[in-house]
């Protein structure tokens, strides 16, 4: 029987999940704590149990998390410079045809830009990025070509609110770009990896 520290647990996660399933799908305009109860199939009292100050607790934590699911699976892959990390996500772009984890966190951060305490709430969490997924160093300002690298993936990312999105476009989009790159000489290594732990 589960404990009520894992029922709470279990509850919180699938808020977090149907929280971001509701960015994904449908953006920051169609969120409300009646629509992520739905999604979760859990009740109103349980959100504000879980998360006191609704949308201010529930989308930092929800954004804490999917950063923290990020960082771990790229820290599981062993030490990577910022430009393999940078072209192994452009790989992931080619192998990934569905929208991605990374268009929650965009919404917020587009929401934080009009709300001071939605701002405050995740604006370390966001700060944080550069560092936690793409390796950079944060008292170093970033190359040009790894600065480029992370304009093609915000980009990338917004085109999914593109009318004209289409995602196996996007996926030959991104492979005519690394076919133009001169990979990292680490990258193969890393990619094997990843290929072996998916057998």
């Amino acid at each position: 029987m589960a404990t009520q520290a894992a029922r709470s647990a279990s509850t919180r996660q699938a808020l977090i999940d149907a929280a971001t399933t509701l960015l994904i799908e449908q953006g920051y305009a169609a969120f409300g704590e009646a629509r992520v109860c739905e999604i979760a199939g859990i009740s109103r009292g349980s959100l504000r149990h879980q998360f006191p100050e609704g949308r201010y607790d529930l989308l930092p934590a929800m954004v804490a998390a999917l950063i923290d699911t990020e960082a771990g699976k790229l820290t599981a892959l062993g030490p990577m410079p910022a430009r393999v990390r940078m072209h192994l996500m452009l790989h992931t772009l080619v192998h990934r045809r569905q929208r991605h984890t990374s268009l929650a966190i965009l919404e917020v951060w587009m929401a934080s830009r009009g709300d001071e305490r939605l701002a405050e709430a995740v604006g370390p969490l966001l700060a944080a990025v550069p560092e936690r997924l793409f390796g950079q160093d944060p008292k170093a300002p970033p190359e040009p070509e790894l600065l480029a690298l992370r304009l093609v993936l915000h980009g990338a990312t917004l085109h999914s609110f593109a009318a004209d999105y289409n995602a196996n476009r996007l996926a030959d989009s991104v492979q005519w770009l690394i076919d133009r790159l001169e990979p990292p000489p680490e990258l193969a290594a890393v990619l094997a990896r990843i290929a072996a732990m998916q057998r």
